[in-house]
């Protein structure tokens, strides 16, 4: 039987006898409770005589167990003691052994010191025996065979070593002195052979030679002579090119640049060979004999139009893109030790391979003027007639947004963003010429419009001076919303130092004004403007002049007065209007039809119509409070005449003006009524 259900915390009683009754099968239950009960008892009693022996045990052990803890206290006391007492031993030995130490450290330094004046006494004869032999090398002349040389290297390495070991001697100064006189010396000797091995692009030589510039401490002017070699053998090769042209320079250049680099990677042994290369091409760019920008400069004036010197700089400007993109990709190689190139550096380099471009520049300005205004030499640009020479003015207007478009977009292929303070001016010089054709004409308009009006022979929406100010005054529209579409697009930001075109191409004070060249529209925009409003308001004159030289009859007719007594009693229907204002009516009246003849949905015809009828209404309003000494039938004989003209203005789709409506008022108040018969 398992005891340990028993002692289960959760222990039931009737649970556990009712297990126990399924596990015992089918047993009578007084049987099964006799045996179980037996069965507890025995158990029971098993386990007291465990428990008394148990208990037994322990008790007979205790006196033992205090005993021996007894004994274990009095053995830690004695270990305390024996631990109290080797501390004091410790610490007398070290008390004693103290000066010992001290005394062995000191014999120590002063063998240190020994064992380095020993090793400065063989290196100060040693660097005797070195200077002395170096000495005799330099007068003698220096080797050129290889394996002399490389002795040679050996030594100069020797000597830089020495040096190093002679640091803390007092005539130190001195030696470096002695030292860098010698390496000076030997750098003049050796400097003319070894530019000649790099001339020749001899490896084998070069590199004994770098081998003994490195024992020098002096990596640095190997690299400066293999510039001046690679420039001389490069300037060369241009002087004996067959045609002196940017592309083919741009070509050799290229060619090299991968070789130059291996070069000073496996030969030289340069940590830097990318930098020591742009250095080298920024350098040459800029002493190459004869000039790059002379030679683009010599072809630019051969070119016999605008288009093909504008041509010529959009080729330079790709034959220099192409040179720049092999450059990068000779910079963006894979290599074990991939170097960083400052930005400074590359910016340099940049504004060489750029220069022939940046000293062109102005000339396109030129250029581009001579193209634009090319297009203003047209001969209907010349003729007399003023309405025909409107319409060819329009349509110059109209095919403007393609010109300029079209500049732009060569003018952003050749220069970028950089082209706008060159492209710009251009822009100017062409409105400018437009502007003042457009103004000259609206003058000669206007002389013929004031002479007919003078003579009496304007004949206002008819007359030849309306249309062709409507035409020029569109043809000024045009160009001004040319110049608002045409949008300046700014390149990519932040772009990297080889593509910074404003930079690389313009100087610090104009790129700072580049934001004005974007945004701010050409000047001659505001005299265009000035221009189209000056043309509108002429067309809107010749317009009104028929009307106006009717109104200016008003205060002088004679039919406002001096009526006799039997014409003021006739009715208001037997009155007619008069002639001044049906002639004016009738004109009103034509105007629709005319002006859809010579105005398009945008430019508003009815907006043209409403302003003569507003100004008729305003104008004949004035006329009429100019009247004097006005009678009763005067009075009746506007009133009509007013009606008639509020019918016109009512039909042509306006209304009279608050002016004219209370003048009507005041007048019919001012009229006595018929008297009753």
């Amino acid at each position: 039987m398992d005891l340990k259900t028993f002692g289960e915390g959760d222990f039931d009683a009737k649970q556990w006898i009712n297990k126990a009754w399924r596990s015992s099968g089918n047993q009578e239950k007084e049987i099964f409770v006799a045996n179980t009960v037996s069965r507890l008892q025995l158990y029971m009693k098993q386990l007291t005589n465990s428990l008394d022996e148990t208990t037994t045990q322990i008790v007979t052990s205790i006196p033992r167990i205090l005993q021996d803890a007894s004994a274990l206290q009095l053995e830690g006391a004695m270990l305390q003691q024996k631990l109290l007492s080797l501390e004091q031993k410790v610490q007398s030995v070290e008390e004693q052994t103290g000066h010992s130490i001290e005394s062995l450290q000191k014999i120590d330094q002063l063998k240190s010191r020994l064992e380095t004046a020993a090793s400065a006494l063989r290196e100060a004869d040693k660097w005797a025996a070195l200077a002395t032999s170096l000495e005799d090398i330099l007068e003698s002349g220096v080797p050129t065979q290889g394996e002399k040389l490389a002795e040679l290297s050996e030594q100069v390495a020797a000597m830089t070593a020495s040096l190093e070991v002679l640091s803390e001697a007092p005539d130190y100064e001195n030696k470096r002195l002695q030292l860098e006189t010698l390496y000076n010396r030997l750098e003049a000797a050796i400097s003319p052979p070894l530019i000649e091995a790099l001339t020749q692009m001899d490896a084998e030589r070069t590199a004994t030679y770098v081998s003994l510039f490195s024992g020098m401490g002096r990596a640095v002017s190997v690299c400066r002579c293999w510039r001046r070699a690679a420039a001389a053998r490069l300037a060369t090769s241009w002087r004996r090119l067959d045609a002196h042209t940017l592309a083919a320079l741009t070509r050799m250049l290229a060619t090299e640049a991968g070789r130059q680099v291996d070069w000073l990677t496996n030969v030289l042994k340069s940590e830097t060979p990318l930098a020591e290369l742009i250095r080298l091409y920024t350098d040459l760019l800029l002493s190459l004999d004869p000039p790059p920008t002379k030679v683009v400069s010599a072809n630019l004036k051969l070119c016999s139009s605008p288009e093909e010197g504008i041509l010529l700089l959009t080729d330079l400007r790709n034959d220099i893109e192409d040179f720049i993109t092999c450059i990068e990709g000779v910079i963006d190689a894979p290599r074990q030790n991939k170097e960083t190139l400052l930005a400074g550096i590359l910016r340099e380099f940049g504004r060489a391979a750029y220069a022939p471009l940046r000293e062109l520049l102005p000339k396109y300005t030129e250029l581009q003027s001579q193209l634009l205004l090319n297009y203003l030499n047209d001969p209907q640009l010349k003729q007399e007639d003023l309405l025909e020479l409107s319409r060819a003015i329009l349509t110059v207007s109209e095919r403007c947004e393609g010109w300029l478009v079209t500049a732009q977009t060569r003018a952003r292929k050749i220069a970028g963003d950089a082209m706008y303070p060159y492209y710009m001016p251009a822009v100017e010089n062409f409105i400018s010429s437009l502007s003042l054709l457009i103004s000259s004409h609206s003058r000669r308009i206007e002389s013929t419009f004031l002479s007919s009006a003078t003579s009496g022979q304007t004949t206002g929406v008819l007359s030849s001076c309306f249309p062709a100010s409507l035409m020029l005054q569109t043809a000024a529209a045009n160009i001004l919303d040319t110049l608002a579409q045409i949008k300046v697009e700014e390149e990519t930001k932040d772009p990297t130092p080889l593509h910074d075109l404003p930079t690389l191409l313009l100087e610090a004070e104009v790129r700072q004004r580049l934001p004005s060249y974007r945004a701010e529209p050409p000047a001659s925009a505001a005299v265009l403007r000035r221009s189209a409003e000056q043309l509108r308001g002429l067309a809107r004159a010749v317009l009104r002049n028929p009307v106006d030289v009717q109104l200016e009859k008003i205060p002088q007719l004679s039919v406002w007065n001096n009526n006799d007594a039997l014409s003021t009693d006739l009715p208001d229907f037997a009155l007619s209007p008069q002639e001044y204002i049906t002639e004016i009516g009738q004109y009103l009246m034509t105007l629709p039809q005319h002006l859809e003849l010579h105005l398009s949905e945008k430019q508003a015809p009815l907006q043209f119509l409403s302003d003569v009828c507003t100004h008729t209404c305003e104008v004949y309003a004035e006329k009429i409070l100019n009247i004097r000494n006005m009678d009763a039938l005067g009075t009746k004989r506007c009133l009509n005449d007013i009606v008639y003209l509020s019918s016109v203005v009512e039909d042509l789709g306006s209304t009279i003006t608050p002016s004219l409506r209370n003048l009507e008022k005041s007048l019919r108040a001012a009229t006595p009524s018929p008297s009753s018969e």
